[in-house]
């Protein structure tokens, strides 16, 4: 993730377009390490700043947060001397992630005071400081341990010292950094994080991107120095944007970096990516708790299923030996006179060879006999019965696997009740016992290509709306060729032929939405749903179609598309 003094920087300047003159009416403080500023300036912000050491952040947000009924003693130092205070400056300290909130209030006799809140996003050590005009810090959200030697202190009455200066060069000073790259010999996405003040790996990734790291020809430098001016340019005028993957975040930039492969959502502003960013990272990890239990289920009942098969497959190989035990019956029957002791040499009139054929000395020769053919009985019954078994086990791992193959698209809570609908059927959750059952909402996505309203089902329950609830014999279905894939349905409502880009568009839907959603090339069948067909008793999802084109294809989830 980009969060890093440049990223910082255009938050802060969004944040001075938006805040400076407004008046603190609010302050919560709903966890132990973050507080939310009510801001009014023409109407009301709610400024989120978060100590967290796992999402240090500070943003404008539309989020609704709980006000503890017994405010936190930091909170209450707060309220004490900044409601109703003037927010008259927000600047940043020169390429270090620390945002400084120059504030102006009122004391109880009228006197304007000046205040400073200030907050540090240093990770593990990230703080909020309330400070007086003159940098004397009151109190900090984070009382950490404190190095008497050190030239910062945070602790109530002592002098806040902003960071000293690092050794590094400023990302935008060029002279000198073309000074360093000439004499630089180490690898360059390595050492450029620790050469450059403010900047992240993410922003090295980006500006090395398709470059050599190795490489310190004069050429090369010149294109890393060309890197960092348009980097300067797109930081000046931002796209803000998310990266998604399987529609859970996991990437927010000032700009689109080429660098991160992902669908991306753009935005108006960085506070609204950064706000949308964590609503949905938030949302995605809510949503992976409740899915763990159902994922697990599924991961055992494959494994169990797999098992199962090995030792059928291994059972109906060892069968395999079966007609060797008849020909040994049929040899002792046709050479009794022989059959006598341990032992029966004879010629195996099935290959023309001699045989050596073990016997039982307490049996009598048609006793050895009969215990032969009894083996035989026994395997031949034994492969029999695991051919069956073999085919309804793979028929089951199949499914086991669509259902599986599911779970990565599942990102709705509606979704997952349907996929627990299936493992209930299976018997592989035990139902539990309602006054009223009630149905799950079964919401397929929907996309808009070119006027054509084009559906993907994202699970089996999904597949089986889209294929046969919602089509009509001369819409256009679509599935991937021998793999698992999402069932993909294009309405065709004007009922002449489907446009083929319209067509190469859901085809690549549908590639996303499949085993091979990695891959390249990935070959997309297409056919009237007239010709898709559901055999008897078969398991939801499953189809089988005879009459179809095909066309290969990249996966594309085509996130614009979505209506």
């Amino acid at each position: 993730m980009a969060y890093d003094a440049l990223s910082l920087s255009v938050l802060v300047k969004e944040f001075k377009d938006t805040l400076t003159g407004g008046k603190i009416t609010k302050i919560y403080q709903p966890e132990k390490d973050e507080i939310v500023l009510f801001v009014f300036n023409k109407q009301t912000y709610k400024l989120l700043i978060s100590a967290n050491a796992g999402v240090n952040r500070a943003h404008i947000t539309n989020a609704s947060f709980d006000n503890p009924k017994t405010a936190p003693t930091f909170c209450m130092l707060l309220r004490k001397h900044i409601t109703n205070a003037q927010i008259t400056d927000i600047n940043q300290m020169p390429f270090e992630r620390v945002i400084e909130f120059s504030l102006s209030v009122s004391d109880e006799l009228g006197y304007k005071k000046d205040m400073r809140l200030i907050f540090e996003l240093t990770g593990k050590t990230s703080n909020i400081i309330l400070t007086n005009g003159d940098y004397t810090v009151l109190d900090s959200i984070k009382h950490l341990p404190q190095d008497l030697d050190s030239k910062r202190i945070i602790m109530a009455g002592a002098k806040y010292n902003f960071f000293l200066p690092q050794e590094k060069i400023p990302p935008f000073d060029y002279s000198r950094i073309q000074l360093f790259l000439a004499k630089c010999s180490t690898p360059l996405r390595k050492t450029l994080p620790e050469t450059l003040l403010g900047v992240s790996q993410s922003t090295v990734n980006e500006i090395m991107r398709g470059l050599d790291e190795n490489d310190h020809t004069a050429l090369n430098n010149a294109q890393i120095i060309e890197r960092l001016k348009n980097y300067e340019k797109n930081i000046l005028s931002p796209r803000p944007n998310v990266v998604l993957k399987n529609g859970a975040p996991i990437d927010v930039n000032p700009f689109d970096y080429n660098s991160v492969k992902g669908d991306k959502v753009f935005y108006e502003s960085l506070n609204e990516a950064h706000d949308n960013y964590y609503y949905l990272l938030d949302k995605a990890q809510r949503f992976l708790s409740k899915a763990k239990s159902v994922s697990t289920i599924v991961k055992n009942a494959v494994s169990r299923t797999e098992k199962k098969l090995a030792i059928q497959r291994q059972s109906i190989l060892e069968a395999q030996t079966r007609e060797t035990y008849k020909q040994y019956g049929d040899l002792i029957l046709s050479n009794l006179w022989q059959a006598k002791g341990d032992k029966l040499t004879c010629c195996n009139y099935y290959d023309g060879k001699d045989v050596t054929i073990d016997l039982d000395k307490s049996l009598t020769p048609q006793q050895n006999a009969q215990a032969y053919y009894k083996k035989y009985r026994k395997l031949k019954s034994s492969a029999e019965h695991n051919d069956k078994l073999v085919e309804e086990n793979q028929k089951l791992l199949d499914y086991l696997l669509t259902i599986k193959d599911s779970l990565r698209y599942c990102n709705e809570n509606d979704d997952l009740e349907l996929i627990k609908e299936e493992l209930t059927s299976l018997g592989l959750i035990k139902e539990k016992q309602q006054k009223k059952k009630t149905e799950t909402p079964v919401k397929p996505l929907k996309y808009d290509i070119n006027g054509y309203s084009v559906f993907v089902g994202k699970n089996n329950a999904q597949n089986n709306y889209v294929t046969f609830k919602m089509s009509k014999p001369e819409d256009i279905w679509l599935h991937t060729q021998k793999i698992h894939s999402s069932h993909v349905l294009i309405i065709n409502g004007k009922k002449e032929e489907v446009p083929f880009e319209v067509i190469e568009k859901a085809a690549e839907i549908c590639a996303y939405y499949s085993q091979a959603s990695d891959g390249t090339k990935i070959p997309v069948d297409y056919t009237a749903k007239i010709n898709v067909k559901k055999p008897p008793k078969s398991p939801l999802g499953y189809v089988i179609y005879n009459t179809y084109q095909t066309v290969l294809v990249n996966p594309n989830r085509h996130i614009t598309e979505l209506a």
